[in-house]
């Protein structure tokens, strides 16, 4: 892997103590450098029942490589709640899949739009009913529940005891929260969400600031400050994209304009937010921290960059195998570690350098992919736009 430690922009390190000089380095601006639609507003057009009935063109470019035909152990492959030949079938291949997380190899949980929600049990995909087709963008996985949202005005949940008022629940137990009281300020677009597995406790960005969320004792959501309004202006936290921690105390954020944000105590009762230098304007999309001084951060136009406890800055990944806009990341350790994007891009990571993956199965088909979560070396799902992949089409 060839990194570059990038000279620092301005004078050095932003905290939520100091509002200095930096701000031109840290803030955000009104573009979305990624040009990915909004958390949330995606709903899947009517299906076309002859989709399915052109006859593929032969692909003639070099990125046939990375797609064969047939599938192998060491390929992604189609698998999950989509037909893999008839697009009338299964799942609508239009259907976005925003999220994949699970709390163990044998419970995986996936959503997307037009309220699809789905669980893998080990064995098999099964639909999960929610009554409901709003996009579904974040899930929030406790020890006994399942809480997914696209809005924070419309929450649902399963295995929460609450009163719905009078409401029953959908086919799949989904039941839409009682709204909760929101703080001032609050908002009303969800633009990251994160929790350990099994917390009933979240992270949340909103469109100005970064909030927490907890499972109250009526068993409803309840919100609170995370890091103050003002202080995410001074460092330009807003509108950020990805949320991850390697524990509850310390958590990474990163966003638009090349932002990324630490939050120190992220578990107490006073978070502090420190902004970093990532050398780069273009916005991220996706972060994974292995521990709290090895996190990487994703986005657009095959951007990479790698923080290794600096003080102030992160370093700057030269050899990324691609300049598609990669949308997300997540790994098992430092040597295990997956990049998805567009154009059916998947990069991994070995501890030594990014490595473009094949996906087989997917004819000309070359979706979007939006989302990774692995469980354990040598197994990882990936979704994105009419697919679910795995590692040998059999995790």
């Amino acid at each position: 892997m060839t990194i570059r430690r990038w000279p620092l922009i301005g004078a050095g390190l932003l905290t939520c103590a100091s509002a200095s000089g930096l701000l031109g380095a840290c803030a955000s601006d009104d573009s979305d450098p990624l040009g990915e639609p909004e958390p949330g507003q995606v709903t899947a057009p009517v299906q076309d029942a002859a989709a399915g009935d052109a006859e593929p063109e032969p692909c003639t470019s070099g990125e046939c490589l990375f797609f064969p035909e047939e599938c192998s152990s060491d390929t992604l492959c189609p698998t999950g709640p989509f037909d893999l030949v008839n697009p009338a079938a299964g799942m609508d291949w239009r259907t976005r899949i925003q999220i994949v997380r699970g709390r163990s190899a044998n419970d995986v949980w996936l959503a997307g739009t037009v309220g699809t929600i789905a669980r893998f049990d080990g064995a098999s995909w099964t639909k999960s009913e929610t009554g409901s087709e709003e996009a579904l963008s974040f899930l929030w996985l406790t020890a006994t529940s399942e809480i997914a949202f696209g809005s924070p005005n419309r929450i649902y949940a399963r295995g929460l005891d609450f009163d719905a008022g009078g409401a029953g629940a959908s086919a799949g137990g989904w039941s839409l929260l009682p709204r909760a009281m929101r703080p001032s300020g609050f908002g009303s677009q969800v633009t990251a969400a994160w929790a350990p597995s099994g917390s009933e406790q979240l992270w949340l960005a909103m469109e100005n600031t970064l909030w927490r969320a907890r499972v109250g004792a009526a068993s409803n959501v309840e919100f609170a400050a995370g890091i103050p309004t003002s202080v995410c202006t001074t460092l330009g936290c807003r509108r950020m994209r990805s949320i991850h921690g390697a524990s509850a105390k310390t958590v990474w954020a990163v966003g638009e304009s090349g932002v990324a944000v630490r939050i120190d105590d992220a578990d107490g009762a006073t978070p502090r937010a420190t902004a970093f230098n990532t050398a780069t304007w273009t916005g991220f999309s996706g972060v994974w921290a292995a521990s709290d001084t090895n996190v990487w951060a994703v986005g657009g136009l095959g951007t990479i960059r790698h923080y290794t406890g600096d003080p102030v800055r992160w370093d700057a990944v030269l050899d990324v195998p691609t300049s598609e806009n990669l949308n997300a990341v997540w790994g098992t350790s430092p040597s295990d570690i997956w990049a998805v994007g567009n154009a059916g891009v998947v990069l991994h990571y070995d501890g030594t350098s990014w490595s473009r993956i094949k996906i087989a199965g997917l004819g000309t088909r070359r979706p979007d992919l939006y989302t990774v979560w692995s469980p354990a070396a040598g197994q990882v799902w990936i979704g994105g736009l009419g697919v679910v992949l795995a590692l040998g089409g059999n995790p």
